[in-house]
Protein backbone atom coordinates (compact mmCIF):
# COMPACT_ATOMS: atom_id res chain seq x y z
CA UNK A 1 0.00 0.00 0.00
CA UNK A 2 1.08 3.50 -0.63
CA UNK A 3 0.26 6.82 0.57
CA UNK A 4 -1.12 10.33 -1.29
CA UNK A 5 0.13 13.06 0.31
CA UNK A 6 -0.06 17.36 -0.40
CA UNK A 7 2.02 19.57 1.02
CA UNK A 8 2.55 21.48 4.43
CA UNK A 9 -0.42 23.83 5.16
CA UNK A 10 -2.62 21.94 2.70
CA UNK A 11 -5.12 24.61 0.95
CA UNK A 12 -8.23 23.24 -0.90
CA UNK A 13 -6.30 22.20 -3.65
CA UNK A 14 -3.73 19.78 -1.66
CA UNK A 15 -6.52 18.29 0.38
CA UNK A 16 -9.39 17.58 -2.75
CA UNK A 17 -6.43 16.11 -4.77
CA UNK A 18 -5.40 13.80 -2.27
CA UNK A 19 -8.97 12.49 -1.86
CA UNK A 20 -10.15 12.57 -5.39
CA UNK A 21 -6.32 10.46 -6.12
CA UNK A 22 -7.37 8.11 -4.41
CA UNK A 23 -10.51 7.24 -6.25
CA UNK A 24 -8.38 7.62 -9.60
CA UNK A 25 -5.71 4.62 -8.17
CA UNK A 26 -8.01 2.65 -6.72
CA UNK A 27 -10.34 2.27 -10.13
CA UNK A 28 -6.52 1.47 -11.47
CA UNK A 29 -6.91 -1.63 -8.56
CA UNK A 30 -3.99 0.00 -6.64
CA UNK A 31 -4.23 -0.21 -2.63
CA UNK A 32 -3.68 3.30 -1.58
CA UNK A 33 -4.55 6.03 1.78
CA UNK A 34 -5.24 9.27 1.53
CA UNK A 35 -3.40 11.35 4.35
CA UNK A 36 -2.63 14.86 5.19
CA UNK A 37 0.07 16.86 7.04
CA UNK A 38 -1.88 19.78 8.45
CA UNK A 39 -4.33 21.33 9.63
CA UNK A 40 -7.38 22.23 6.98
CA UNK A 41 -8.66 25.87 6.73
CA UNK A 42 -11.80 27.50 6.94
CA UNK A 43 -12.48 26.91 3.03
CA UNK A 44 -11.60 23.86 2.69
CA UNK A 45 -14.21 22.74 5.84
CA UNK A 46 -16.33 24.30 4.40
CA UNK A 47 -16.08 22.60 1.12
CA UNK A 48 -15.76 19.00 2.57
CA UNK A 49 -19.29 19.44 4.52
CA UNK A 50 -21.00 20.35 1.58
CA UNK A 51 -19.71 17.23 -0.35
CA UNK A 52 -20.19 14.98 3.32
CA UNK A 53 -16.82 13.84 3.07
CA UNK A 54 -14.21 13.55 5.79
CA UNK A 55 -11.02 15.22 5.85
CA UNK A 56 -7.78 12.86 4.94
CA UNK A 57 -6.10 11.04 7.64
CA UNK A 58 -3.34 13.09 9.67
CA UNK A 59 -0.07 11.80 10.30
CA UNK A 60 2.84 13.22 11.69
CA UNK A 61 5.73 11.69 9.26
CA UNK A 62 6.23 10.20 6.28
CA UNK A 63 9.37 8.06 6.93
CA UNK A 64 9.63 4.45 5.67
CA UNK A 65 6.42 5.32 3.59
CA UNK A 66 5.43 4.76 -0.09
CA UNK A 67 4.26 8.23 -1.10
CA UNK A 68 3.11 9.87 -4.10
CA UNK A 69 2.79 13.65 -3.77
CA UNK A 70 0.26 16.23 -5.01
CA UNK A 71 0.22 19.28 -5.64
CA UNK A 72 3.73 20.03 -4.50
CA UNK A 73 7.32 18.72 -5.47
CA UNK A 74 9.98 20.20 -2.99
CA UNK A 75 11.32 18.65 0.24
CA UNK A 76 10.59 22.17 1.94
CA UNK A 77 6.84 21.32 1.39
CA UNK A 78 6.76 18.15 2.13
CA UNK A 79 6.02 16.13 5.41
CA UNK A 80 8.74 15.52 8.33
CA UNK A 81 10.23 12.36 7.41
CA UNK A 82 9.89 12.79 3.67
CA UNK A 83 13.85 12.11 3.22
CA UNK A 84 13.19 8.61 4.52
CA UNK A 85 10.28 8.19 2.14
CA UNK A 86 10.43 6.34 -1.07
CA UNK A 87 8.73 8.79 -3.56
CA UNK A 88 7.05 7.07 -6.04
CA UNK A 89 5.45 9.35 -8.26
CA UNK A 90 4.58 13.26 -8.15
CA UNK A 91 1.78 15.16 -9.98
CA UNK A 92 1.75 19.15 -9.87
CA UNK A 93 1.72 22.14 -10.99
CA UNK A 94 4.31 24.42 -9.63
CA UNK A 95 8.05 25.08 -10.70
CA UNK A 96 10.51 22.79 -10.23
CA UNK A 97 13.44 23.38 -7.45
CA UNK A 98 15.19 19.99 -8.13
CA UNK A 99 16.02 18.98 -4.82
CA UNK A 100 13.86 15.31 -5.24
CA UNK A 101 15.96 12.64 -5.61
CA UNK A 102 14.66 9.15 -6.15
CA UNK A 103 17.15 5.98 -6.57
CA UNK A 104 14.44 4.83 -9.57
CA UNK A 105 12.69 6.13 -12.18
CA UNK A 106 8.96 7.35 -11.13
CA UNK A 107 5.80 9.27 -12.73
CA UNK A 108 6.12 12.87 -12.65
CA UNK A 109 3.73 15.14 -14.24
CA UNK A 110 4.27 18.90 -14.00
CA UNK A 111 1.87 21.17 -16.13
CA UNK A 112 1.69 24.88 -15.89
CA UNK A 113 -1.93 24.89 -14.88
CA UNK A 114 -4.29 26.80 -12.28
CA UNK A 115 -4.62 23.44 -10.35
CA UNK A 116 -3.59 20.52 -9.41
CA UNK A 117 -7.88 18.97 -9.74
CA UNK A 118 -7.26 20.58 -13.29
CA UNK A 119 -5.04 17.61 -13.98
CA UNK A 120 -6.85 14.50 -11.58
CA UNK A 121 -9.36 15.78 -14.34
CA UNK A 122 -7.66 14.92 -17.12
CA UNK A 123 -6.11 11.83 -15.81
CA UNK A 124 -9.73 10.74 -15.38
CA UNK A 125 -10.68 11.52 -18.71
CA UNK A 126 -7.64 9.62 -20.14
CA UNK A 127 -8.57 6.61 -18.84
CA UNK A 128 -12.76 7.13 -19.35
CA UNK A 129 -13.02 6.78 -15.74
CA UNK A 130 -16.35 8.48 -14.37
CA UNK A 131 -16.15 11.28 -12.11
CA UNK A 132 -19.20 10.96 -9.30
CA UNK A 133 -21.07 14.57 -8.37
CA UNK A 134 -19.10 14.81 -5.03
CA UNK A 135 -15.41 14.21 -6.86
CA UNK A 136 -16.66 16.97 -9.94
CA UNK A 137 -17.71 19.20 -7.05
CA UNK A 138 -14.38 18.58 -4.70
CA UNK A 139 -12.39 19.72 -8.05
CA UNK A 140 -14.19 22.62 -9.01
CA UNK A 141 -13.70 23.86 -5.54
CA UNK A 142 -10.06 23.61 -6.26
CA UNK A 143 -10.04 25.16 -9.24
CA UNK A 144 -12.07 27.96 -8.15
CA UNK A 145 -9.96 28.34 -4.80
CA UNK A 146 -6.67 28.01 -6.55
CA UNK A 147 -7.39 30.87 -9.08
CA UNK A 148 -9.51 32.96 -7.47
CA UNK A 149 -12.39 31.95 -9.71
CA UNK A 150 -10.32 32.53 -12.90
CA UNK A 151 -8.65 35.95 -11.65
CA UNK A 152 -5.56 34.59 -10.92
CA UNK A 153 -2.47 35.17 -13.01
CA UNK A 154 -1.96 31.52 -12.84
CA UNK A 155 -5.50 30.58 -14.21
CA UNK A 156 -5.37 28.77 -18.17
CA UNK A 157 -8.06 28.40 -20.64
CA UNK A 158 -7.81 25.38 -19.80
CA UNK A 159 -8.87 25.54 -16.01
CA UNK A 160 -11.72 27.35 -17.15
CA UNK A 161 -13.01 24.70 -19.32
CA UNK A 162 -13.36 22.49 -17.29
CA UNK A 163 -14.25 24.26 -14.19
CA UNK A 164 -17.22 24.71 -16.14
CA UNK A 165 -17.80 20.89 -17.21
CA UNK A 166 -17.52 20.19 -13.25
CA UNK A 167 -19.99 22.56 -12.66
CA UNK A 168 -22.30 20.82 -14.92
CA UNK A 169 -21.48 17.63 -13.93
CA UNK A 170 -22.46 18.57 -10.23
CA UNK A 171 -25.05 21.02 -11.26
CA UNK A 172 -23.30 23.63 -9.31
CA UNK A 173 -23.57 27.51 -10.38
CA UNK A 174 -19.70 28.72 -10.25
CA UNK A 175 -20.42 32.36 -8.98
CA UNK A 176 -22.76 31.61 -6.09
CA UNK A 177 -19.96 28.26 -5.02
CA UNK A 178 -17.02 30.85 -4.92
CA UNK A 179 -19.09 33.52 -3.06
CA UNK A 180 -19.46 31.12 -0.36
CA UNK A 181 -16.09 29.64 -0.66
CA UNK A 182 -14.34 32.95 -0.32
CA UNK A 183 -16.91 34.17 2.58
CA UNK A 184 -15.55 30.52 4.62
CA UNK A 185 -11.83 31.69 3.42
CA UNK A 186 -11.96 35.19 5.00
CA UNK A 187 -13.53 34.08 8.10
CA UNK A 188 -10.65 34.77 11.12
CA UNK A 189 -12.81 34.32 13.86
CA UNK A 190 -11.14 31.88 16.67
CA UNK A 191 -7.73 32.11 14.76
CA UNK A 192 -4.87 33.53 16.61
CA UNK A 193 -2.69 35.95 14.42
CA UNK A 194 0.38 33.85 14.47
CA UNK A 195 -1.62 30.72 13.06
CA UNK A 196 -3.01 33.01 10.84
CA UNK A 197 0.60 33.81 8.92
CA UNK A 198 1.30 30.38 9.01
CA UNK A 199 -2.04 29.18 7.86
CA UNK A 200 -0.61 29.40 4.15
CA UNK A 201 3.18 29.67 4.24
CA UNK A 202 5.38 28.03 1.97
CA UNK A 203 9.63 28.32 2.88
CA UNK A 204 12.33 28.74 -0.26
CA UNK A 205 15.59 28.64 -0.53
CA UNK A 206 17.47 30.34 -3.66
CA UNK A 207 20.75 31.58 -4.24
CA UNK A 208 21.57 30.41 -0.77
CA UNK A 209 19.20 32.65 1.45
CA UNK A 210 16.27 31.23 2.80
CA UNK A 211 13.48 32.69 2.50
CA UNK A 212 9.28 32.42 3.54
CA UNK A 213 5.79 33.82 2.38
CA UNK A 214 2.41 33.31 4.50
CA UNK A 215 -0.28 34.64 2.48
CA UNK A 216 -3.75 35.34 3.32
CA UNK A 217 -6.79 35.99 0.67
CA UNK A 218 -9.70 37.18 2.00
CA UNK A 219 -12.83 39.67 0.93
CA UNK A 220 -12.31 40.94 4.17
CA UNK A 221 -8.67 42.36 4.57
CA UNK A 222 -9.52 45.47 6.71
CA UNK A 223 -9.89 43.28 9.97
CA UNK A 224 -6.70 41.48 9.37
CA UNK A 225 -4.57 45.39 8.17
CA UNK A 226 -5.94 46.37 11.48
CA UNK A 227 -3.94 43.95 13.59
CA UNK A 228 -1.26 45.03 11.44
CA UNK A 229 1.11 45.96 15.20
CA UNK A 230 0.37 42.31 16.06
CA UNK A 231 1.52 40.84 13.27
CA UNK A 232 4.58 43.49 12.70
CA UNK A 233 5.82 42.21 15.88
CA UNK A 234 4.98 38.12 15.28
CA UNK A 235 6.53 37.88 12.02
CA UNK A 236 10.45 38.35 13.55
CA UNK A 237 9.61 35.97 16.02
CA UNK A 238 8.37 33.27 13.10
CA UNK A 239 11.21 34.14 10.67
CA UNK A 240 13.83 33.14 13.96
CA UNK A 241 11.27 29.92 14.46
CA UNK A 242 11.74 28.72 11.43
CA UNK A 243 15.46 29.78 10.80
CA UNK A 244 14.81 31.88 7.51
CA UNK A 245 16.78 35.07 6.64
CA UNK A 246 13.80 36.94 5.10
CA UNK A 247 10.02 36.28 6.24
CA UNK A 248 6.94 38.19 4.18
CA UNK A 249 3.17 37.81 4.66
CA UNK A 250 0.78 39.31 1.85
CA UNK A 251 -2.59 40.20 2.61
CA UNK A 252 -4.27 39.34 -0.54
CA UNK A 253 -7.91 41.23 -1.28
CA UNK A 254 -9.53 38.98 -3.34
CA UNK A 255 -12.35 41.37 -5.01
CA UNK A 256 -10.49 44.63 -5.79
CA UNK A 257 -7.57 42.26 -6.94
CA UNK A 258 -4.54 44.10 -4.97
CA UNK A 259 -1.88 43.08 -2.11
CA UNK A 260 -0.42 44.11 1.12
CA UNK A 261 3.28 42.94 1.77
CA UNK A 262 4.26 43.29 5.20
CA UNK A 263 7.86 43.97 6.01
CA UNK A 264 9.66 43.72 9.04
CA UNK A 265 13.31 44.89 8.73
CA UNK A 266 15.36 46.82 6.26
CA UNK A 267 16.20 43.37 4.45
CA UNK A 268 12.64 42.74 3.36
CA UNK A 269 12.26 46.28 2.70
CA UNK A 270 15.21 46.48 0.04
CA UNK A 271 14.18 42.98 -1.33
CA UNK A 272 10.65 44.08 -1.92
CA UNK A 273 11.13 47.54 -3.25
CA UNK A 274 13.17 46.48 -5.51
CA UNK A 275 11.40 43.19 -6.23
CA UNK A 276 7.90 45.19 -7.25
CA UNK A 277 9.53 48.82 -7.93
CA UNK A 278 6.88 50.33 -5.09
CA UNK A 279 7.77 52.05 -1.61
CA UNK A 280 6.97 51.25 1.63
CA UNK A 281 4.83 53.03 3.86
CA UNK A 282 4.41 52.28 7.23
CA UNK A 283 5.80 48.99 7.02
CA UNK A 284 3.46 48.11 3.54
CA UNK A 285 4.33 47.42 0.22
CA UNK A 286 1.19 48.05 -1.65
CA UNK A 287 0.92 45.43 -4.66
CA UNK A 288 -2.04 46.53 -7.06
CA UNK A 289 -2.97 44.03 -9.52
CA UNK A 290 -0.64 41.21 -7.67
CA UNK A 291 -2.61 38.55 -6.15
CA UNK A 292 -0.55 35.46 -6.81
CA UNK A 293 2.64 34.02 -4.56
CA UNK A 294 3.43 31.05 -7.06
CA UNK A 295 3.81 33.61 -10.18
CA UNK A 296 3.98 37.14 -8.88
CA UNK A 297 5.28 37.63 -5.25
CA UNK A 298 7.80 34.85 -5.03
CA UNK A 299 9.06 35.39 -8.52
CA UNK A 300 9.61 38.69 -7.55
CA UNK A 301 11.31 38.10 -4.72
CA UNK A 302 13.71 35.40 -6.41
CA UNK A 303 14.72 38.01 -9.10
CA UNK A 304 16.18 40.21 -6.77
CA UNK A 305 18.02 37.52 -4.65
Amino acid sequence: MFYICGHKNPDTDSIVSVIVMKDYFQKLGEKVKAIRIGKINKETEFVLQQAKIKPPAMVKSLAKKQVFLVDHNEFEQAGNGIEKAEIIGVLDHHRLSGDIKTAFPIYFHVEPVGCTATLIFKLFQEKNFALNKNSAFLLLSAILSDTLKFNSPTTTKEDIKIAKKLAEICKTNINKLAEKMFKAKSDISGINIGDLILMDFKKYDEKNISFGIGVCETVLPEPILEKKQEILKLLPQIKKQKKIDLIFFAVVDIIKQQSYLFVVSEKERSVAEKGFNKKTKDDLVFLPKIVSRKKQIAPGIIKVL
